[in-house]
Formats: structure tokens, C-alpha cells, sequence
């Protein structure tokens, strides 16, 4: 066999590694018991005696199980990892857990197993992963919320941390008498957030529970809480119950078939899978991954951070915003040309992908990411006035599946982009969250921003919200983005908890966006809201069965700030715009709609409810929608979803265009 420095293939067992240049096991070699880091030594030595070639690491497939995350430099650039042979491929951070036998725990039957390593303090884990699912964690109370009595905080500064809250008498009782108060955590949600907590401690003479990270944002008396792994409450289906100070596992299975074959339980040891991390002047570059499956890191996540002054370094129980500091899976920086495609990702902790600063030309395309505890992609570059080479550009996310994400951190967004140019997010299925489904932009109001040009088209994104949260968007865009493209993208069924239900959402300042041809309906709040920006265009977009008034505008400035042009608005009860557009932009002009299509299922058309604007006649009389029309549009079947045109539609002569909506989503 030629030596290793000859070689462009590895080949990999679940235990075992070798190289060659036949894919038979005589080719393989006889390498000793090993690990991912040792074919990178290998890689290492090859590279720096200036072999250059493209290399080729093939898994077997089984199981991988690491403790450490696959870590990739500028080294290892120009190498694939992909399946060898039939099988699965599966890398996991994860340790199957085994030796379950039937026993009980609080009363309740069901399955246990000892684990030594949490017995003696040296592994702890809050996910457990059941047969490829997420098994629940217990919940008190087992329906509605507990309230706080009194908070540290109870300011009206949305800034304003608590470290602790009162119970009420009666709660407080309750929780003095739990097992093992102290492994249960604080979880609630607030405005667009929601965060999570352990507890510190129990002060029972003063009613005080001490929470390990402060909050992010104020709490105030009455907000409502839960306590989660709560030992008394196990007691449902799917849910499981770690110990800590017996080391024993117990699980409640699902159904007769769990309870006749337990299938595979994993509980994960890693946060990270893979670290593509490069330098600034030495970047990673060519490296691929195809056709693998990653799944099980740890969900523990606090947020570093401090907006309230009390030192650099603080954690707090969430992010400000869309957990948009937190970790992933997997994670790139400073690197160009690195592609996950026809990947899994599953039964993962916080973020799926995060591709950081530095990058250039990062892929996921075709990949399946679902059940994660927070989002699915992050991607974050250096922001304005960032070195250039912190700067991330030209990275894609295209016919990739993004479901049942959010799972923990509900405030999480499918797709997050915050610092990033020139990136495409086209193709996409997202769906099944509790917030956002794509969210571009990062700077809020008029400053300076590097966002620009980015393209978010084609993507069948739905089912937001479930009325957890307030203040999101089917697709939320926040900030400058000259350039920025929103099109052909099919969004519905959005629910809000409070306010905030939109299918397209501009932020604050939002600037020179093209927002086009989408097709929104069934939202809990406005089809179209802008909280403020400029020079914004909105045309051949199809708006229907809103709760709110379809259009709306929260702050009327005095420049241009929409163009509305060629839109269909298709009420089902609700008003085309609310009253503070009108009442401010018909005096300055700030948006101008013309040649619009509006109807109403229920009759005649009421245009708002500000004075003088009842009627679309009003609204035109006042220079508002010049050459709109109140018509039907003679959609095929809206009540079953089909929006398709009749040849007879009145909005063809006003110029509307027909978009095909069925080729939004992955294209097979």
C-alpha cells in the first residue's frame, strides 16, 4: 500500500479508520481504534508537506458519537465527508443510554435506567430523544400558568431585570414540598421573548424564588410562569425525569408499542457536531458534507450579556431578541466554499446551522433540519464598520426543510440573518414555530447597515406563532437593505399571542426593500404592517382574511415610505387600512397606493375607521388609491386555499400579474 501522503481516500467505521486507494476493506488498511481527529492529523501532516489534492473521507455507516465537536481549519480545506456503501451515516453528540427496566417513579409505571456518570456528578442533560423524537419535559401546573405576585423589578423600562419573584401563598406551599425543587427551571413568556431560567434557590420565609440568570426583559406582577422538570408531575406519555442525585433515568412510553419494543434513547454530551473555523488570513475553504445525519446536542443555553449595567458577562434568561446570540450544531467561520447538502439535522439543542463571520459562499441545499430546541440557520457577519474580513456575503439556504424548530426557545426564527449582503434564502419549507419564519436585518432605524441585496424567494413558510409570542413576521425585515428582494413566497396561518401576527412585516427603518407577487393569507394581525421606513415597494401581492386591517402602518413620517401598487386585498370582515396610515398619510403623502384591487367577502368594502375614510370612494376623494377598484377577483377557491385567477379577473386589467404559487418550497 502507498504511503498516506499518496492518498486522496479515507475510510471510516464507527471504530475504526484506514486509507487506500481500493473501497474494499484489504484497500482500507489496518488503522488502530481512532477518532475524527486523527484522519485530521493525518490531513494536518499531508497538507503541510504541500499535498494539495482534493481528499475524500467515507463513512460506513452507524453511529458516530462525539463528546467534542468535529473541529475543521484552514488546514483541512478541500475535503468532502460522505456515506461509503448503503446505510445510514449518523453523527451524534450523543450517548445511547440502555439497560432500561420497568419500575415506577412517583406513582407511576413506567421504564428506568441508572446512568453512573450522573450519579457521580460528571454528566448532567435536560433533552432526552426517544425513538427520533423530542420527549417532553414535565410541566406545573399541567394546564394554565402560576402568576408572580411581587417582582424585584416591576418597572415599566423594558430594560428592567428581576432576579427574583414572590409566589403566591398558596403556589408557594406547593413548591415547598416538591422534590427537588432547585432541578426544576422558571420558563414564561413576554412580549417577543421568552425566557428560561433554573432556580437558584427558595426563600420560604419571604416567599422569594431566586432565579440562577436574571432576566432579560422586566416582569411585572401577574405575569404568568410555569415550572418545568418537576418530579411530581410525571405523570403523562412521553415524558421523562432525570434524578440527578439517585442517577436514574425514567421514562413514561407513548404508546403499547414503546412499552413492547422501548426504542433507541439518546441524551446528548455535545452542544457542537462540527466547527468549520478558519483565520482571518487563512481561511477554510472547500470543504463539504453530503448525504449525513446529525442529531442530539444539549439544549443549555443562558445568555451572556448586559443592557442594564450591571457588569460585562451577566446571563440572562433570553436574548433581547430571536435567541440571537446562542450557539449551533454546526458552525462556520472565516470561510469560503463550504457546502451541507442532502444533510439531516435533528434532535438538536439550540440553533441548527450557524454560519458566522467571515463567510463566503457558505451552502445548506436540500438538507432536512427539524425538531431543534431554537432555530434552524443563523447568519451573522461582522456589522457596519466591522473589519472586512469579519464580513459574511454570498451564502445560500435553497430547498431545504425547516419543521418543527423552536422547540425550547420559542422566540427562535427559522431562518435568522442579521449581518449579512448578498445571501439567498429560496426554495424553502418553514414551518411549525412559535416566531418568525425568516428575519433579515439587524440595525435598528436608519443607521448605517451592511445588509443589502439579499434574496428571499420561493419559500412556502407557515403555521408561526401558535400564540406564544407577539411582534413577528411570515417574513420580518428590520433595517437599511437597499436591494433586498421578498418574492413568489407562499405565507399563512400566523397567530400571534398578543399583537404582532404579520405575513410581512418592515421594521424599523426598513429601507429601499422590493417586497413581490407573495401570496399571505390567514394572519392573526395586519397581511402587510411597516412600523416605520422608506421607500419600500409593495406590488402584485396577494393579501386575504387578515383579523386586522389589512394594510397598516404604525408611524407616519414625512418622506415616501411605501409604494402599494397592483396588490389584491381580499377581506373577509376586516378593514383594508388602519386608521393611523390614513389619518397620517393622506396629509403627507407618505404612501401612495394606486391601481389596487380590494374586496370583501362579507360586503361592501370598509377602508378604515379613521374620519372621513369609510368607503374607497373617501379614500380617492382624499388622493388615496388612484385607480384602485372595489371588484370581486374571482379567486378560484379561497375558502380551500386556492387563489389561482379566473382569465375574467378585474385585477388582470389593472394590471396584476399571475404568479405561480405551487413551485414555492424544496424543488425535487
Amino acid at each position: 500500500m502507498k504511503p498516506f501522503c499518496y492518498q486522496s481516500t479515507f475510510y471510516m467505521k464507527p471504530d475504526e479508520w484506514g486509507f487506500g486507494t481500493a473501497a474494499s476493506d484489504d484497500g482500507r488498511g489496518n488503522g488502530p481504534t481512532a477518532s475524527f481527529d486523527h484522519i485530521l492529523e493525518q490531513i494536518d501532516m499531508m497538507r503541510g508537506a504541500g499535498m494539495l489534492l482534493p481528499i475524500t473521507i467515507r463513512l460506513h455507516s452507524g453511529d458516530y458519537c462525539l463528546d467534542k465537536p468535529i473541529t475543521l481549519r484552514a488546514n483541512h480545506s478541500n475535503v468532502t465527508f460522505e456515506p461509503f456503501g448503503d446505510g445510514d451515516v449518523r453523527i451524534t453528540g450523543g450517548r445511547k443510554i440502555t439497560g432500561f427496566e420497568k419500575t415506577e417513579f412517583m406513582g407511576q409505571t413506567c421504564v428506568g435506567a441508572q446512568i453512573p456518570a450522573v450519579k457521580d456528578g460528571t454528566w448532567s442533560f435536560t433533552d432526552l430523544y426517544v425513538g427520533g423524537l423530542r420527549a417532553e419535559r414535565t410541566r406545573l401546573p399541567s394546564q394554565g400558568y402560576f402568576r408572580m405576585k411581587e417582582t424585584e423589578n416591576p418597572t415599566n423600562a423594558l430594560f428592567g431585570p428581576s432576579k427574583w419573584f414572590v409566589a403566591e401563598d398558596a403556589d408557594l406551599a406547593q413548591f415547598s414540598s416538591l422534590y427537588a425543587f432547585e432541578d426544576a427551571f422558571v420558563s414564561f413568556n413576554h412580549f417577543w421573548i421568552d425566557e428560561h431560567t433554573p432556580i437558584e434557590r427558595l426563600d420560604a420565609e419571604t416567599g422569594r424564588v431566586y432565579m440562577t440568570y436574571r432576566t432579560r426583559f422586566n416582569i411585572r406582577p401577574g405575569q404568568e410562569y410555569i415550572l418545568e422538570n418537576v418530579a411530581e408531575q410525571f405523570k403523562n406519555p412521553g415524558e421523562w425525569y432525570l434524578d440527578r442525585a439517585a442517577g436514574m433515568l425514567y421514562y413514561i412510553p407513548r404508546n403499547e408499542a414503546e412499552w413492547e419494543n422501548l426504542p433507541e434513547i439518546w441524551a446528548p454530551v455535545s452542544s457542537k457536531l462540527v466547527v468549520v473555523s478558519g483565520r482571518p488570513d487563512h481561511v477554510a475553504s472547500g470543504i463539504h458534507f453530503r448525504n449525513i445525519t446529525f442529531a442530539y446536542t444539549r439544549g443549555d443555553y443562558g445568555s451572556l450579556g448586559d443592557t442594564s449595567g450591571r457588569g460585562e458577562g451577566e446571563m440572562f434568561g433570553s436574548d433581547a431578541q430571536a435567541v440571537s446570540n446562542a450557539h449551533g450544531s454546526i458552525e462556520v467561520s472565516y470561510a469560503n466554499n463550504v457546502t451541507f447538502r442532502d444533510c439531516t439535522l435533528r434532535n438538536f439543542g439550540v440553533h441548527g446551522f450557524n454560519i458566522k463571520e467571515g463567510c463566503r459562499g457558505v451552502r445548506v441545499e436540500r438538507c432536512t433540519v427539524y425538531d431543534g430546541g431554537a432555530g434552524g440557520v443563523r447568519i451573522n457577519g461582522g456589522a457596519f464598520g466591522a473589519p472586512e474580513h469579519t464580513l459574511t456575503h454570498n451564502c445560500a439556504v435553497t430547498d431545504t426543510s425547516i419543521t418543527h424548530v423552536g422547540r425550547r426557545y420559542f422566540a427562535a426564527c427559522g431562518v435568522l440573518m442579521m449581518n449579512a449582503a448578498s445571501c439567498d434564502i429560496l426554495h424553502n419549507e418553514i414551518g411549525d414555530l412559535y416566531y418568525t419564519g425568516v428575519s433579515v436585518g439587524w440595525e435598528w432605524g436608519y443607521a448605517k447597515t451592511v445588509c443589502h441585496d439579499n434574496r428571499i424567494q420561493n419559500n412556502h413558510i407557515y403555521d408561526l406563532g401558535k400564540g406564544f409570542l407577539s411582534d413577528m413576521g411570515g417574513v420580518y425585515l428590520l433595517g437599511s437593505q437597499r436591494g433586498t428582494i421578498v418574492s413568489g413566497n407562499r405565507i399563512h396561518d400566523i397567530k400571534c399571542k398578543e399583537y404582532g401576527g404579520w405575513a410581512l412585516y418592515t421594521d424599523e427603518g426598513s429601507t429601499g426593500i422590493l417586497l413581490e407577487n407573495n401570496l399571505c393569507y390567514r394572519t392573526s394581525s395586519n397581511s402587510y404592517h411597516q412600523h416605520y421606513g422608506s421607500n419600500n415597494v409593495v406590488r402584485n401581492n396577494i393579501f386575504a382574511d387578515s383579523k386586522d386591517p389589512m394594510l397598516a402602518v404604525s408611524r407616519v413620517e414625512t418622506h415616501l415610505s411605501i409604494l402599494f401598487i397592483n396588490n389584491i386585498l381580499y377581506s373577509t370582515g376586516s378593514q383594508i387600512a388602519n386608521d393611523s396610515l390614513m389619518n397620517g398619510a393622506v396629509n403627507n403623502g407618505s404612501v401612495w397606493c394606486e391601481r389596487n384591487l380590494l374586496w370583501s367577502k362579507n360586503g361592501k368594502v370598509t377602508y378604515s375607521g379613521a374620519d372621513y375614510f369609510a368607503t374607497l370612494e373617501d379614500a380617492q376623494a382624499a388622493g388615496m388609491e388612484v385607480e384602485s377598484i372595489e371588484s370581486d377577483p374571482l379567486f378560484a377557491d379561497p375558502d380551500n386555499d386556492d387563489y389561482t385567477l379566473s382569465p375574467d379577473s378585474p385585477a388582470l386589467a389593472l394590471g396584476f400579474v399571475p404568479y405561480d404559487w405551487s413551485s414555492c418550497g424544496p424543488r425535487t
